[in-house]
């Protein structure tokens, strides 16, 4: 992989260059909260937005950019044709998301069917990911297995140091944003890539303080072994207000519903984020609900997750980002859950 390094002070310009060819999103510090923001002209020339490419993770899952919470996908009698995709960048996706991806690339383009929809975003963007140098109190992607920085599933990777960006790149795409860099980027030297590799230990040294217990090894046989157990169930929902936020902002969820509504032309279908903590989940036809029960659907998010998933495909449905746990009105934290199996 070839590496290369970015000053500070030509960040600007070579964003200028790559928003000629691409839609460019980056995300951005914004009431001392991390979004992805679309950048416009307007945002490199007053300069009023902090690039959050040093932060933690942004707030919103990639997730959306691929598998939209809401769009029309099919129509009756017209035929239905999907508008074509632009191309774009996502510039400075942390490792939780990009192993978010494995997951929803599973459903949506593995088997026998291929989501068009999903494979065209997918194809026409480019994914730079950046290191997460300072974890927050939330995450916990060491103890799923993964790392604060990404050693695949990007075109290109940065890491952020005292005087500009290291960059490695991964894929031919990456090296196409390079030849748009031009003289803008310069050799990395091997003091450098030393500084990058101590602050890759860093911030895996501080996720074991945040996380400094270990989970039982098989967690898809040890929550199977708590099926019967209500009362464990009962005690970690109980203080759940059925707010969803922890569904809606996880990064690997990828469930959705499908419904049809006639329309002047005829009839549409329009595809929507589904979430199992919704009381009408698992509602069919008739109106029998099997998950009735809000306990019920509150097992159902872990078995999909760390069961059902993993039996399935090898892996869990769940990267450790931490979003669950940031945004959870009733202060239910996962790691204590799977703690306690």
């Amino acid at each position: 992989m070839e590496r290369y390094f970015l000053p500070f002070h030509r960040l600007d310009s070579w964003l200028g260059r790559l928003m000629g060819y691409y839609t460019v999103f980056l995300p951005a510090v914004i009431e001392n909260q991390v979004h992805w923001h679309r950048l416009t002209p307007d945002d490199l020339a007053d300069k009023s937005l902090e690039w959050g490419l040093g932060h933690i993770r942004a707030s919103e899952p990639i997730k959306g950019f691929f598998f939209s919470p809401r769009e029309k996908v099919a129509s009756f009698p017209e035929k239905f044709e999907p508008e074509d995709q632009k191309k774009r960048i996502l510039f400075g996706v942390k490792a939780c998301d990009l192993s978010a991806l494995k997951v929803q690339q599973k459903m949506f383009l593995e088997g026998n069917f291929r989501d068009p929809f999903y494979d065209a975003r997918l194809k026409n963007t480019i994914l730079i990911a950046a290191d997460c140098s300072e974890p927050e109190d939330t995450c916990f992607c060491n103890l799923m297995g993964n790392k604060p920085y990404a050693t695949e599933g990007a075109d290109m990777t940065l890491s952020v140091l005292g005087e500009g960006y290291l960059f490695e790149v991964m894929t031919g795409r990456g090296n196409e944003l390079i030849d748009l860099g031009g003289d803008a980027f310069g050799p990395v030297t091997d003091a450098q890539v030393a500084r990058r590799d101590e602050n890759h230990k860093a911030a895996v040294d501080k996720l074991n303080r945040i996380n400094p217990r270990s989970w039982n090894p098989d967690l898809a046989k040890a929550i199977e072994g708590k099926i019967q157990d209500e009362a464990f169930w009962r005690r970690h929902a109980e203080s759940c207000v059925e707010c969803y936020g922890c569904l809606l902002a996880c990064p690997t969820c990828f469930c959705f519903l499908l419904y049809d509504e006639a329309k002047q032309t005829g009839v549409e279908r329009t595809k929507v984020w589904d979430a199992c903590y919704m009381a009408a989940y698992a509602r069919v036809g008739g109106g029998a609900n099997p998950k009735a029960e809000f306990l019920k659907r509150f097992m159902n998010r872990f078995f999909c997750k760390f069961v059902h998933f993993k039996n399935e495909h090898g892996f869990y449905a769940c990267t450790g980002c931490g979003r669950c746990i940031k945004g959870c009105m009733g202060k239910i934290d996962i790691r204590k859950v799977l703690a306690e199996l």
